[in-house]
């Protein structure tokens, strides 16, 4: 909300006892201009049938749900989610359906490589679609690591990330962790065995976390909430990815990124990940070095001074 883009935000407590149940009399005490939809849940589906909109109701296209929208749209599964969640506003928006056409735009699919290194600099994502709000302003040569994930096997390794710090610390980098407050004993942990590494994990609110990602120079994460909040403001991104690939939609949506990954056939393991590793080797991130990493932030500084901004 501190964006200026969000009036108000209904959570659902599902866990508590009629707190569903509060949200949707909440939903249905109006009559909504426009709902867009991007879930695709039988329950949710129920839940927009009962709400009221003035101009329309709009989901993603399922053979069943046709009872709770005045408009569907197939989804567009080659793009990019961001570009998906977007193609909901293509039936009351002629220009934005317009766009969804352009050729420029069809290079901007999601890419089927497995391996290697994903260099996202040649693909820029036009103004309409991106998500940068501001413009970095770095403050010296400060590298955020993000370490920390929900899902345990979306994680690069510790040592992985102890190593990549020993790194920038040797070039003169400063190095600074970043995590919400179930990642500090993460980041501490690194902290304790690299000597010189700043930890803020735990320390910072969402928008605090947006607002100290914009003075650095580049984030190293994985496939997590970091990767996204750094979006916000064009930070460079080095993301990490394991059990999840480029193919199941969900990318750095960032113009200054790379993705490091293995070319492995047991991947993508699941669509977010998973508690352990179905194989119990984690070879995904465990067979990731932090030489590889660092070779993404040396590709990414090379584009910043191409274009300047070093």
């Amino acid at each position: 909300m501190q964006s200026g883009l969000v009036d108000e935000v209904i959570a659902v407590d599902k866990r508590a006892s009629g707190g569903p149940g509060r949200a949707l009399a909440r939903l249905r005490a109006e009559t909504w201009d426009l709902i867009l939809c991007p879930h695709e849940s039988p329950r949710t589906a129920l839940w927009m049938a009962r709400l009221r909109a003035r101009q329309a109701k709009v989901g993603f296209r399922q053979w069943w749900n046709g009872f709770a929208f005045s408009n569907r749209v197939v989804k567009p599964r080659d793009f990019p989610d961001a570009l998906r969640q977007l193609s909901l506003l293509a039936p009351v928006d002629g220009r934005l359906a317009e766009l969804f056409g352009d050729e420029e735009l069809q290079l901007l699919r999601s890419p089927d490589v497995r391996g290697g290194l994903v260099d996202f600099t040649r693909q820029p994502i036009p103004e309409w679609a991106s998500m940068r709000l501001r413009e970095p302003r770095p403050e010296g040569k400060r590298i955020f690591l993000a370490p920390g994930s929900v899902w345990e096997t979306k994680k690069w390794t510790s040592a992985g990330y102890q190593n990549l710090a020993r790194l920038l610390l040797q070039r003169g980098f400063s190095v600074e962790l970043v995590g919400a407050k179930a990642e500090r004993e993460l980041c501490e942990s690194i902290a304790a065995k690299v000597p010189g590494v700043v930890n803020h994990a735990g320390r910072t609110s969402l928008a605090g976390l947006v607002d100290l990602l914009a003075t650095g120079r580049a984030l190293v994460c994985n496939d997590s909430g970091a990767m996204h909040a750094a979006a916000i403001v064009g930070l460079p991104t080095v993301a990490v990815f394991g059990p999840t690939t480029l193919a199941l939609g969900f990318r750095p949506w960032n113009d200054r990124a790379v993705v490091v990954q293995k070319d492995l056939r047991c991947r993508p393991c699941g669509k977010h990940g998973g508690r352990r590793c179905p194989l119990g080797t984690h070879e995904c991130m465990e067979g990731i070095s932090a030489l590889e990493v660092m070779r993404g932030l040396d590709l990414l500084f090379r584009k910043d001074a191409e274009l300047g901004f070093s």
